[in-house]
């Protein structure tokens, strides 16, 4: 080869394998962020999800308490212990006020015993106003007289303000989450309505993680900062009622959903004092990958007074197994290695023999070969925006495809729907039969929709066992019609895995349609809560976003 040869070769070989290189970085970069985004989203999911929990325990509790504080016998005999306690002196009172404790106690037991049984219920306890003087603790009888205003807060508002609250305190021996009404009662000798003082219910957050458990199949824990344990909890009670996450931690845990929460929790050394705002964070346990989402914990005090109480008191640490997601972007990521290996060696070897022909053919060779890299370089790019698994658009080219589609339903104001769907008890389908079966069940579910689909709309695998499908040109009404079609294809569509099992699965649905102002987000958010809210209606269904 002449050595003018020799340098045209060199020159073109480093700058292929600079593109090559680059194209590596710039696909690599591509999945991680795709990856990263879909965690986000995961993890506001969740967080949805987590608020709804306890938005329903507290509202159990406020109805409990509700309930045993508008029984009027409980309300006279809760003013009379009143009338007793302030006669014998206050504090734990005198024998008229034992006497009194002693048929409130009898009065309401018998129910308090149902109630723990049936609604999880931890505490049910009478408080004298102004303040918090216990008068009765009907979880543990023996135990009355003492003062709790500067720790039991809601108490003090719910008195002052004669108005029921929810929030979660922790008090001198253990933390809770609280429901509070006011009692009033008839008082004869004034003749009118008096406020007696606050009957308070309340649980623990075992009942939120098992509720949040039972719901999304996720494992979970909360963790209550040192500062905060400290400067609430007596000193001896701190060390028999809770544990350290790790010897040198600076946090306790107050629940947990499983023993194993705990050790993927102490392995990522995700949890960092009071720092405020929603956050997700990835470790690997156990040969299994785990994305943690932190939820900022805020007490009643945070909630309700938020001047001087600005910081979290802890925070909730919620675990999913994102190692199907893991994977796939690690396959992306070796597919992408190969392609460039490959790409480059062929090209190299076409160089190097066209370099080699005789002058007089070497144009004609050349444009040939550019030919072929532009042809191999498209299939390369075709190939990077497909899901190795289903062959449908990835979670990074379904967001390209449909912001352009956006764009022109903006310009031709047509209507444009999108349908997001997510396969129920995906999680438990993969730990029963194994990922080869949950891979056949995603393979089938993808045939399905692309069988439904027109030529103009826009297919993707969004992440998991998560899919969406771009309608341009379609109304809601339409829409809605197509997803049910779809749901009932994939409900009677049974799956015959490689192994001989025969698998029936459904699926959740949610629709959205653009109003041609909400961003790209805000589009794709509306069929996901229309989603997430199919599954809390009981799955197997379709649900349009209002």
């Amino acid at each position: 080869m002449p050595n003018r040869n020799k340098k045209i070769f060199l020159l073109l070989s480093l700058l292929i394998l600079f593109s090559d290189v680059m194209f590596v970085v710039i696909n690599h970069y591509a999945s991680e962020r795709s990856l990263h985004e879909s965690l986000e989203k995961q993890s506001q999911t969740i967080q949805n999800s987590f608020s709804l929990t306890m938005s329903l325990v507290y509202e159990n509790m406020l109805q409990l308490a509700s309930f045993v504080g508008n029984d009027r016998k409980v309300q006279q005999l809760f003013l009379k212990g009143k009338k007793a306690v302030e006669a014998e002196g206050g504090g734990v009172g005198g024998k008229d006020s034992a006497t009194v404790r002693e048929q409130l106690y009898e009065q309401v037991s018998p129910g308090w015993n149902l109630l723990m049984e049936q609604f999880d219920i931890r505490q049910l306890h009478f408080h004298l106003g102004p303040g918090s003087l216990s008068f009765l603790r009907v979880h543990r009888p023996d135990k009355f007289g003492d003062r709790m205003d500067d720790i039991r807060h809601i108490i003090v508002d719910t008195y002052d303000e004669m108005a029921s609250n929810t929030g979660f305190e922790t008090g001198r021996v253990y933390s809770g989450l609280r429901g509070t009404v006011p009692i009033i009662a008839h008082d004869a000798e004034v003749g009118r309505e008096v406020i007696v003082g606050v009957l308070e219910v309340g649980t623990s957050f075992k009942t939120v993680l098992k509720k949040l458990k039972s719901k999304s199949q996720v494992e979970s824990l909360v963790l209550l900062n040192e500062e905060h344990v400290k400067s609430t909890m007596w000193p001896q009670f701190i060390n028999s009622k809770l544990r350290r996450l790790s010897p040198d931690a600076p946090c306790y845990i107050e629940a947990a959903s499983s023993p194993i929460s705990i050790n993927i929790v102490r392995n990522c050394s995700a949890f960092s004092g009071s720092q405020d705002g929603l956050s997700t964070f990835r470790t690997w346990f156990n040969g299994r990958d785990y994305a943690i989402t932190r939820i900022p914990l805020y007490d009643y005090r945070a909630m309700k007074r938020s001047a001087g109480h600005n910081g979290s008191v802890g925070a909730v640490m919620v675990l999913t197994d994102i190692s199907s997601e893991v994977e796939l972007h690690e396959q992306q990521f070796r597919l992408n290695l190969i392609i460039a290996v490959f790409g480059f060696i062929i090209i190299e070897t076409l160089l190097f023999i066209s370099l080699r022909l005789a002058a007089n053919k070497l144009q004609t060779i050349i444009d040939k070969q550019i030919a072929e890299i532009v042809q191999l370089k498209n299939y390369f790019e075709e190939r990077s925006q497909r899901d190795g698994l289903t062959s449908l658009y990835n979670h990074r080219a379904f967001i390209e495809r449909l912001d352009e589609e956006m764009h022109r339903t903006k310009r031709l104001h047509s209507p444009f729907s999108l349908i997001m769907l997510d396969l129920d008890h995906f999680k438990r389908l993969n730990d029963t039969y194994g990922h080869g079966a949950g891979d056949e069940v995603l393979v089938a579910t993808a045939n399905c929709i692309g069988d439904m689909a027109r030529k103009s709309d826009i297919v993707g695998r969004y992440g998991g066992e998560e899919f969406c499908l771009a309608l341009p040109d379609t109304d809601l009404e339409s829409a809605q019609e197509l997803a049910e079609r779809l749901l009932e294809m994939i409900r009677t569509n049974l799956v015959h895995t490689s192994r001989g099992e025969v698998l029936s699965i459904t699926a959740s649905i949610g629709i959205s349609q653009w109003d041609e102002e909400s961003a790209i987000s805000g589009f794709i958010y509306a069929a996901d809560q229309a989603m997430y809210l199919a599954k809390e209606q009981g799955r197997d269904r379709v649900v349009v976003a209002s």
